[in-house]
């Protein structure tokens, strides 16, 4: 049974009584009762209920309604004009060019903007057109980019849309223009793994994994996918392993369960991934619950075949973080810090420690609105949790004008983390220029961005 059902369930008197209550009165208007589902929802799962204020002038838009709510310790709760069209988003499917970019300015003399492509997804518009990762656009539809007009220009593409753009000449050191292209934007599932190979190094061999997002996909196809990486992996004998999560913002708890179980070593089905807590009337409702009990708030690891833990000779797992790095990426270091070392390269962390559900209104179906309230905190087996993020061991901030592509053992992050495993030390890393200004990000939008979503 789904876990929202099931806290439907055993919540059903308070429930109830709630509803009933609001049936008793015939004048409301489809906002007031929008609102009233907002706050009863919130009452009976938000991690902070006791400080939902009492419930007044609920005929309002319904997100100035649920914003008033929030307390002022969350960071993360939102609402959503469209469940279905959340649900895809989560899963990773909306309309898109198929890259992610990053907004800079040109130059602190001007309002130039310029957008850098951070990496191209396969099969996608940008990937059929040559697009790369480090490709510079600089104008939409002939209009340059500009800190007064890059939010008009980027509604733009959401239709078909002229760009502009420049490449940047490794052998001459210098960008050069490459032209206009039309763009078609289409409806585009992004599959997470965008990059997994294996580097046989002075003698070593490194796996390397770039991951973008935490989902299951449906039917389980991406945990699937995750296993069988693994299985390569440890077919290969890697003996150390290079996680990417600069682009992860977030994701499904189970595809976090999934993958420090492969990666952990020393740890069995009976030792814990994380441990969740949840306000008092859930928490005590789901021990007292024959159905879950309190072994439900206990999330252990999967004994898996993909395993390479054991492989690992340092035991140490090497992680690439970003300040976009949240939610999932988190939980998932949090997760293996008790049970082996994790060195991390990149930039300090967001510091999500807290997890969401979805939650629609199935009675009633003028009401479209989906919430994401914050229902959980977490902690891994050492009773530890992040508010202030992972800081990593080496700082990186990864805002370069010039951009090599990912797996290029030149790239600034998989240079370093090569090099604290000991190989190419006689190299350093190329960084090609001070970090430069960023005023956006395309992963900020993603509606799985800094989420961290429990099993439904």
């Amino acid at each position: 049974m789904k876990v929202l059902q099931k806290f439907s369930l055993i919540l059903t008197v308070a429930a109830v009584s709630i509803l009933v209550g609001c049936r008793d009165r015939d004048d409301r208007t489809e906002l007031d009762k929008i609102n009233d589902w907002i706050y009863d929802r919130m009452d009976l799962y938000y991690f902070w209920t006791n400080e939902l204020p009492n419930k007044q002038g609920t005929n309002v838009d319904p997100n100035i309604f649920f914003e008033s709510l929030l307390s002022d310790k969350d960071r993360f709760s939102f609402i959503y004009d469209d469940y279905q069209e959340l649900v895809n988003l989560l899963n990773g499917v909306s309309l898109e060019s198929g890259f992610e970019f990053k907004l800079y300015l040109e130059d602190d003399n001007n309002s130039n903007v310029i957008m850098q492509l951070t990496y191209i997804k396969a099969n996608s518009p940008a990937s059929d057109l040559g697009l790369k990762r480090g490709d510079i656009i600089y104008k939409i539809n002939e209009q340059q980019l500009t800190t007064e007009n890059y939010q008009s220009l980027l509604s733009e593409t959401n239709e078909n849309y002229k760009a502009s753009f420049r490449r940047y000449n490794f052998e001459l050191e210098e960008f050069e223009d490459q032209g206009v292209l039309s763009i078609s934007p289409i409806v585009y599932a992004e599959n997470p793994f965008l990059l997994d190979t294996v580097y046989e190094i002075e003698g070593k061999k490194i796996g390397y994994l770039v991951y973008t997002f935490f989902s299951p996909g449906s039917n389980g196809k991406y945990d699937n996918q995750m296993d069988q990486v693994f299985s390569k992996f440890q077919g290969e004998g890697i003996q150390d392993f290079i996680l990417d999560l600069r682009f992860n913002t977030g994701g499904s708890e189970t595809s976090v369960k999934n993958l420090a179980s492969l990666m952990v070593q020393n740890a069995t089905s009976d030792d814990l991934v994380f441990r969740k807590s949840y306000n008092d009337v859930v928490e005590e409702s789901i021990i007292n619950d024959d159905d879950f009990g309190p072994e439900f708030l206990n999330v252990r690891f999967t004994d898996k075949e993909e395993n390479i833990g054991s492989q690992l000779t340092t035991g140490t797992v090497y992680v690439l973080t970003s300040n976009r790095s949240a939610s999932a990426s988190e939980v998932t270091i949090n997760s293996l810090k008790p049970y082996m070392d994790v060195f991390i390269v990149g930039d300090t962390t967001v510091g999500k420690d807290v997890g969401s559900i979805t939650i629609n209104d199935e009675n009633n179906e003028a009401n479209n609105w989906a919430i994401q309230p914050i229902v959980v905190k977490l902690v891994n087996n050492d009773g530890e949790d992040y508010p202030e993020g992972f800081r990593p061991d080496v700082l990186i901030e990864d805002k370069f004008l010039i951009l090599r592509p990912l797996g290029d053992t030149d790239e600034p992050l998989l240079s370093t983390a090569l090099g604290a495993i000991g190989v190419l030390t006689a190299r350093t890393s190329i960084q090609q220029s001070d970090p430069i200004k960023q005023i956006y990000s395309s992963r900020d939008k993603k509606a799985y961005s800094d989420k961290f979503l429990l099993e439904k």
